[in-house]
C-alpha cells in the first residue's frame, strides 16, 4: 500500500489538516503527550536542529473522558503553556482542532485530543495518539514538504541527543525502520534506582540473547526510539490503535518488511519514572520491582540455555527452507545426546504452540526456497519467539539469578565475571549491544 493509498483510506481525520501546512521542513518527529508537565517542555527543548533544515514537531495532546482528573489538569496546563510560549500561532483546522506554533528550530503542530468532544475513545490511548501524529507527518511527507525520508517517533518524557536527526541520515540500504540506542535516567532513590538498572540490564540481555540465537526480531521495541520510512509506515497501515504494546506490534510488522537498522549513536535518554499510564511499560515494570524488596533481591533473567534452544529451532527452520521441506533433514539439525539440550522440551513446546503444524502447512503452501523461508520467518515472529521462550522457561529451563545468568550466557561478554556494580555492568552490556549496529535486524524485503 502506497502512502497516497493509505492516506485516502486508513488515515485519521487529523491528517487532512496537513494540506494547510505551509513551507517545507527537513525533519519531522511525532510526540504523544498524556498528562505531562515539565518533562514535556524539557523534551521539546531538547529537540535539536536537523541537518536538512527546519524541524516539524507533531505533538498530540491526548486523554480519554475517563482519564484521571490529574491528567486533565496537566493537559490543560500544557495547552495553555504551549500557547503562551509560542511567538506566533495559527489554526490549520478547527474541526479537528490543529494549531501550528513557532519553535526555535521549526514549528510545533499541536493536535488537541484532550478536550471534551475530542477525547480519545474509551480503551484507546498511546497507539491511537501515535497513529494520529504519524498520519499527519505522513501527509506532510506525501506532499513533498519533508526533505528527510523518515518519520521519527518518541515520547514526551525523553531527552533527544544533538545528533538525533543525523543518525538516520547515514543509515545504509533500504531499511524499513531504525531503532535508536537508549539509556535511562535513573532515580536517586535507592530502590527505584536499583530497579531501573536491573530492568535495563534485562532489556539488553534479552536483545543480546535473541541476536546471538540468530533471531531477526532482535531489537529494542520502544516507541520512544523508533524512526520509520514513510512507505513502510503506510505499508504496515499505521500504528495499531492499542493502549499498550503498540510499539511492539509496529516493529514486528516493520521487521517483516525489511531491515531494521540498530543505531549506535548518542543515546536517547529515557525517564526512569514509575508510571501506570500504560499497563505494559517500563514505568509499570519499575513500579512492581521498586515496590517489592523481595523482587529486587530475587531478580532473575532468562536461562541462557533458552536462547540455545531458540537458536536450534531457527536452524531447523533454515534447514527446512533450504531442503525444500525435508522434515527429517531439518530435525537432524537438533543436538542429540547432549545433557545440556532438552530436545524433548523443545519439541513439546513447539507442538503446544502449533509451530510444527504451521511449518508443515508452510511447506505445502510454498513454492520455492525463498518463499518457504519467508513464510516460516513471518509466522515465527517476535510474539511466537516470546511465546517459545516462556514455554521453555516454564518447562524446566527456569530463569537464573541475574548475576549467574550474566556470567553464564555466551553472549554478554561477561562470562565468569565477578563484577557486581550495576552501572559498570550496564556499561559493559551497552558496549556489547552497540556491536549489533553492524548487522541490521529484520527480514529481507518480500520475495
Amino acid at each position: 500500500m502506497s502512502p497516497d493509498q493509505y492516506l485516502a483510506s486508513h488515515a485519521e481525520p487529523e491528517a487532512a489538516a496537513a494540506a494547510h501546512l505551509e513551507g517545507s521542513f527537513g525533519h519531522v518527529v511525532q510526540v504523544p503527550a498524556y498528562g505531562e508537565g515539565d518533562e514535556l517542555f524539557a523534551m521539546l527543548g531538547s529537540v535539536p536542529a536537523g541537518p536538512r533544515g527546519k524541524v516539524l514537531i507533531v505533538l498530540v495532546l491526548n486523554a480519554r473522558a475517563d482519564s484521571p482528573a490529574a491528567v486533565h489538569a496537566a493537559n490543560e496546563a500544557a495547552r495553555a503553556r504551549l500557547t503562551a510560549a509560542a511567538s506566533t500561532g495559527a489554526r490549520l483546522s478547527d474541526d479537528p482542532p490543529v494549531t501550528i506554533l513557532a519553535f526555535p528550530h521549526g514549528r510545533v503542530v499541536l493536535i488537541d485530543r484532550a478536550a471534551p468532544g475530542r477525547f480519545l475513545p474509551e480503551g484507546q490511548g498511546i497507539g491511537l495518539a501515535r497513529k494520529i501524529g504519524c498520519d499527519f507527518a505522513l501527509a506532510a511527507a506525501a506532499s513533498g514538504q519533508l526533505a528527510a525520508d523518515w518519520l521519527h517517533c518518541t515520547d514526551a518524557d525523553v531527552l533527544l541527543p544533538n545528533d538525533y536527526f543525523d543518525q538516520t541520515e547515514v543509515v545504509e540500504g533500504a531499511a524499513s525502520a531504525a531503532v535508536y540506542f537508549f539509556r535511562h535516567r535513573f532515580d536517586a532513590g535507592e530502590a527505584l534506582g536499583r530497579a531501573g538498572r536491573l530492568h535495563e540490564i534485562s532489556l539488553r540481555y534479552r536483545v543480546l540473547g535473541l541476536a546471538w540465537a540468530g533471531s531477526p526480531y532482535a531489537y529494542e521495541a520502544m516507541g520512544s526510539c523508533i524512526a520509520v520510512r514513510p512507505a513502510a509506515y503506510a505499508a504496515m497501515r499505521g500504528f495499531p490503535k492499542k493502549n499498550a504494546t503498540e510499539d511492539i506490534f509496529a516493529l514486528n510488522r516493520l521487521a517483516q518488511q525489511g531491515a531494521i537498522a540498530r543505531l549506535a549513536g548518542t543515546p536517547v535518554e529515557l525517564s526512569g519514572r514509575v508510571s501506570d499510564r500504560v499497563r505494559v511499560s517500563t514505568g509499570q515494570a519499575l513500579g512492581k520491582l521498586a515496590g517489592r524488596r523481595r523482587a529486587l533481591a530475587a531478580f532473575r533473567l532468562d536461562h541462557p540455555a533458552v536462547f540455545a534452544h531458540l537458536a536450534a529451532w531457527l536452524e531447523v527452520l533454515e534447514s527446512l527452507a533450504a531442503s525444500g521441506g525435508d522434515f527429517e533433514a531439518a530435525r537432524a539439525r537438533l543436538p542429540s545426546g547432549s545433557p545440556f539440550f532438552r530436545a524433548d522440551l523443545l519439541t513439546e513446546s513447539l507442538e503446544r504452540m502449533g509451530a510444527l503444524a504451521a511449518a508443515r502447512e508452510a511447506v505445502v503452501r510454498s513454492k520455492g526456497e525463498a518463499v518457504l523461508r519467508r513464510r516460516l520467518q513471518v509466522w515465527f515472529d517476535a510474539f511466537k519467539t516470546h511465546e517459545l521462550i516462556r514455554a521453555l522457561s516454564a518447562g524446566g529451563l527456569s530463569p537464573l539469578p541475574w548475576q549467574e545468568a550474566l556470567a553464564e550466557a555466551p553472549f554478554t561478554g561477561l562470562t565468569d565475571s565477578t563484577e557486581e556494580d550495576l552501572d559498570t555492568l550496564l556499561d559493559l552490556l551497552a558496549a556489547q549491544e552497540r556491536t549489533l549496529a553492524a548487522f541490521p535486524a529484520g527480514l529481507p524485503a518480500s520475495v
